[in-house]
């Protein structure tokens, strides 16, 4: 399938979440697990895509509005535009409060595409023309409507209001004729969105040969680390990670453990550390030399050095073990010189 580059998730958005958005867990909040892959993160949030079964696309899309419609999340300018598919408090404009989560239109239709991996979950929304110039660059819509009955077609009048049909059914915010959410919110419009017809919005039609591929369907789940920053720390996009969390008072999820899929845990003697801390090596008991890399956290081998017995947590991608956790249980006997690249990773 045609997908936007999930570079996507780096791009540089100029929303921000004001101060005391990350709300502090309720004493009483049970905690409660997922299990999924990384697909953002940031100085203070975690982003996971569940997994899910395979469908077709429109299918992916029809049942992903349907959830968000569920929801019943208030309009909020500039809503869902921090993270794909991850309502936010937004900025200061119609329906802003400062801690009311829900979704604008732009917002909202980027959530519906990222549900059917159309747009990456977890990547920012700069605005409705920015994800009508990366879908074209893509490949993934053409100008003009789609033809029935395999339809997915966005409507959209730049930087004023994006909306979109799926086979024959219309989903977005508000579009002035009253057959959306009684709270301005994203939903199915039931009114058959009379804006359609309007000369001010263009049309672009997603190619058949996009929807006749099959994607899987996840949630798109959005983890407040605050206090527990360090249990992020090094997590990857790609990454499988099972995910503990509360539910805070304003009803975002906060972090509160996280293990990665797969990973194992072995011990032994550090032999080398690199001098910019990037690997390390280690000797095991049975006189095996095995090396990790640090990854994006050379934190880990802060304070490492020859002679230190270690235990080692790690994954394994593509043939490289990365630590992601790394405890001495008992130091060298007696310093002695690191800064001998171990053998390449």
């Amino acid at each position: 399938m045609r997908r936007i580059a999930a570079s996507l998730g780096t791009l540089a958005c100029v929303l921000t979440l004001p101060a005391g958005a990350f709300a502090t867990p309720t004493a009483s909040s049970p905690v409660r697990t997922a299990t999924g892959t990384v697909t953002a993160t940031g100085s203070a949030s975690l982003t996971i895509q569940t997994a899910g079964r395979r469908m077709g696309v429109i299918n992916a899309l029809t049942a992903t509005a349907t959830a968000v419609t569920k929801q019943d999340y208030p309009y909020v300018w500039a809503g869902g535009h921090v993270q794909a598919g991850v309502a936010s408090v937004g900025s200061k404009g119609p329906g802003y409060t400062g801690h009311t989560r829900g979704y604008d239109c732009s917002g909202s239709t980027a959530a519906v595409l990222a549900g059917a991996g159309l747009w990456p979950p977890g990547s920012s929304v700069p605005n409705d023309a920015w994800v009508i110039r990366e879908l074209l660059a893509q490949g993934i819509i053409a100008r003009e409507a789609g033809a029935p009955p395999d339809e997915v077609t966005l409507y959209d009048d730049p930087g004023v209001h994006i909306f979109m049909n799926i086979d024959g059914r219309f989903f977005g915010t508000s579009d002035g004729g009253g057959g959306g959410s009684r709270r301005g919110g994203p939903s199915w419009l039931a009114d058959g969105a009379p804006e359609a017809s309007s000369h001010v919005f263009k049309q672009y039609h997603v190619l058949p040969s996009v929807l006749r591929d099959r994607t899987t369907y996840g949630h798109s789940l959005s983890f407040l680390t605050g206090a527990s920053a360090q249990l992020a720390a090094g997590v990857q996009a790609g990454d499988k990670v099972h995910v503990g969390y509360t539910e805070t008072k304003s009803g975002g999820m906060s972090l509160q453990a996280l293990t990665f899929v797969g990973s194992a845990t072995t011990s032994g003697t550090i032999a080398a550390v690199a001098t910019d801390g990037s690997s390390f090596a280690i000797q095991t008991p049975g006189a095996q030399s095995t090396t990790f890399s640090t990854g994006s956290l050379p934190s880990l081998a802060s304070g490492l050095q020859a002679g230190d017995e270690v235990q080692v947590t790690y994954t394994k991608r593509a043939g490289v073990l990365t630590a992601r956790a790394v405890t001495v249980t008992a130091p060298a006997a007696t310093s002695q010189p690191t800064g001998t690249p171990p053998p390449s990773v």
